[in-house]
């Protein structure tokens, strides 16, 4: 959050702009002709002059900063209110993928005899269905966890420069392929599934619950694909870089000032160090809360991969083992698919203890090869 590019030229913006004025405004110091703190805040919406004691010269420097910073702080809140609305969708998400789960695994009724359907339907395998839909529901989070893992392709570099749009094609590309292999054609195979219940005397109540479920998981993914694509404005970014960047060194005459009454050219340097930092790191904290779901890159971020990859894929087997304690384990036999390649994909893996100790793959290496399969 601290140190990064931009903050760097901002604070040496900010230390040449300060010692530039003590130096070529010291004699108007002495003499008191030129005073730094007299400079008037219009743009900040702040009124009256600095103060000529060293206290309440400080204080009214940060006061200034204030209604700057205000703005850049609605960025952070629209982020984290972002970052909220994600958490709460990737909870439904897994709640009803769940509740899917164990209707098809574990719900019985009774025939016109009043006997279960699941005793009585021997030739039926119901073991074999239920693994089905638990491969389909592992894959759909697989793609999802990769989906919401793709770098972002709403900055400004990728409208207006020409290696931006084509990182922003290849992202698209990348995004489409997983999206639509995960809810299109995964999503329609869970349907028929529960059709596949509904054929074998499923009630009809019951199989309309089933579809509630599936239209809440539906609902889930159409949101977390809106928080994925779409940012905060590209204005309120701009406005928030222009003024991190370019303002400190406006402040260099109240840092000189500051300097000159504490004869300390240290502590005019360190103010301007300070507030510079300072508006860098929300700027920087702006940019990175951008993609909530960037966990395993940033502190604040959506452990995603952890959300739906291994606490889902250890909740999900530990079901399936308490349904069918005498079945054997389940292996994770992936559908026919380009981008659910083991050389891959992170996530194709074969058992539980492969997801939890597989390492991370690059996201710009998923994309190339799903291009690759693509061509």
């Amino acid at each position: 959050y601290l140190i990064s590019l931009s903050s760097v030229f901002g604070i040496l913006l900010s230390v040449l702009s300060t010692l530039y004025v003590y130096e070529t405004k010291k004699e108007e110091y002495e003499d008191s002709t030129f005073s730094g703190a007299s400079m008037d805040w219009f743009l900040l919406g702040m009124r009256g002059a600095l103060g000529r004691n060293l206290i309440p010269s400080i204080f009214h420097e940060l006061e200034k900063v204030f209604a700057v910073v205000t703005q850049m702080s609605m960025s952070i809140s629209l982020s984290f209110s972002t970052r909220e609305e994600a958490l709460k969708q990737i909870a439904i998400y897994k709640s009803y993928m769940y509740q899917i789960y164990l209707a098809h695994s574990s719900w019985s009724w009774n025939d016109k005899n009043g006997k279960s359907v699941r005793e009585c339907n021997k030739d039926f395998d119901w073991l074999d269905h239920a693994d089905d839909v638990l491969r389909n529901l592992l894959t759909c989070a697989d793609e999802l966890f990769h989906f919401l893992t793709l770098p972002t392709m709403s900055r400004a570099r990728h409208r207006v420069t020409n290696m931006g749009q084509e990182e922003a094609k290849r992202i698209v590309v990348t995004s489409y392929g997983l999206y639509d292999s995960m809810y299109t054609r995964k999503f329609v195979s869970i349907s028929r599934s529960t059709e596949i219940l509904k054929n074998r005397g499923l009630p009809g109540n019951e199989a309309s619950r089933i579809r509630q479920w599936e239209r809440a998981v539906g609902e889930s993914i159409e949101q977390l694909r809106m928080l994925k694509m779409y940012r905060t404005p590209q204005a309120l970014r701009s406005f928030a870089r222009m003024f991190s960047l370019f303002l400190p060194p406006f402040y260099a005459p109240a840092f000189a000032q500051l300097a000159h009454e504490s004869n300390s050219i240290g502590l005019g340097i360190s103010f301007a160090i300070i507030i510079s930092l300072a508006l860098s790191a929300i700027f920087n904290s702006i940019l990175i809360l951008e993609d909530p779901f960037v966990g395993f890159i940033t502190l604040d971020g959506i452990d995603v991969r952890e959300e739906l990859v291994v606490q889902y894929w250890h909740q999900l087997l530990e079901t399936r083992r308490n349904i069918f304690p005498e079945a054997p384990e389940f292996l994770y036999d992936h559908i026919n698919s380009c981008h659910l390649s083991p050389n891959v994909r992170t996530t194709s893996y074969v058992s539980i203890t492969d997801a939890v100790n597989s390492p991370s793959i690059g996201r710009s290496n998923v994309a190339e090869n799903i291009l690759r399969c693509e061509e």
